[in-house]
């Protein structure tokens, strides 16, 4: 016969192992979060941005060739930059969670919070070109049609 309280003993011993566990797991989580550093360029490699281990900026580095750009390409170079770099961290840090806790359910909230505020950079679209003029026809002698209808 099995004594209750030896297993209940072992239930308690299994708990806590299990907890232990758990905690060594997430604080490798974390020392491997803090260490993200994630770097984009724009503007041929004129603008570089850092963003660290929450996703925010922490550097931007500019090279002489920003001199050749214009005050507002500046602009728009930093935010392609930090742009392109938060893009990259829900990724690394998706990597990490699996490495580390797997696909718990902190775990996939983490990164989809991740997500949520970094989405994917939208490929920008090229502007439009100029009108095109109808083809057939068309003579582009409107003298014989009235404006009025």
């Amino acid at each position: 016969m099995t004594d209750p309280l030896a297993n209940v003993q072992r239930l308690v011993d299994d708990w806590e192992r299990n907890a232990q566990e758990k905690a060594a797991r997430y604080e490798a989580m974390r020392q491997e979060v803090e260490r993200i550093s994630i770097t984009r360029s724009a503007a041929g490699g004129a603008v570089s941005v850092t963003v660290g281990s929450n996703g925010i900026p922490s550097a931007v580095v500019m090279t002489e060739g920003v001199s050749r750009l214009r005050p507002e390409q500046v602009a728009a170079a930093v935010m392609e930059a930090m742009r392109a770099a938060q893009a990259a961290y829900p990724a690394e840090l998706a990597r990490i969670v699996d490495q580390t806790v797997g696909g718990t359910e902190s775990g996939r909230h983490i990164v989809a919070t991740a997500e949520r505020n970094f989405p994917p950079v939208e490929p920008e679209s090229p502007p439009p070109g100029p009108p095109r003029r109808p083809r057939g026809d068309d003579d582009g002698d409107f003298s014989g049609e009235s404006y009025l209808g």
